[in-house]
C-alpha cells in the first residue's frame, strides 16, 4: 500500500459495494461531516442521511448517498456498514421526488399507526438525494 493510501471496504445488507485503496473517504458523521486520510485516529461513527465521497487510488472521485449506517477507522482501514448506497449518478430525481412528498404527508398526517420515525428518516434521506442530484 502506498503512503498516501488507506484500505476502505463499503458494505450493505445485499453486497460489497467497494472494497480498495482511496486517498480520501468523507462522509456525513452524526457530529457532522468528516474526512479520513492515512494515519487517522481511530473512531467509530454513525452515518446519517448525506453524502458520501471517495477518491479512489487512481484519483477517480466516487459521489453516493446513504440512508445511514455506521463507520469504524483503525490502523489505515476504513469499514462503511451502510444502510444503503446509491451513486449519484443512479438517482432518479422524480421518485427521490415522490419519497419526499409521502414522508413529509406521513410527519404531517393526524393518522393513528403511521410511523413518524421512519418518515423522518425517509425524509432525510429523499433530501439528501435531491441536494446531490441538484449539486
Amino acid at each position: 500500500m502506498s503512503d498516501s493510501l488507506i484500505h476502505l471496504e463499503i458494505v450493505t445488507p445485499g453486497k460489497v459495494v467497494f472494497a480498495g485503496e482511496v486517498k480520501s473517504f468523507t462522509a456525513p458523521g452524526s457530529e457532522g461531516m468528516f474526512q479520513i486520510l492515512r494515519n487517522h485516529a481511530p473512531f467509530i461513527s454513525t452515518i446519517i442521511p448525506g453524502p458520501v465521497k471517495f477518491t479512489a487510488a487512481t484519483g477517480d472521485t466516487k459521489n453516493f448517498v446513504t440512508s445511514g449506517g455506521t463507520v469504524e477507522v483503525h490502523d489505515n482501514r476504513i469499514t462503511m456498514l451502510a444502510e444503503s448506497l446509491i451513486p449519484v449518478e443512479d438517482i432518479d430525481i422524480a421518485s427521490a421526488e415522490k419519497e419526499r412528498a409521502e414522508a413529509e404527508r406521513v410527519l404531517e398526517s393526524k393518522e393513528p399507526g403511521l410511523d413518524k420515525d421512519a418518515a423522518k428518516h425517509a425524509l432525510l434521506t429523499a433530501k439528501a438525494k435531491i441536494k446531490a442530484v441538484s449539486a
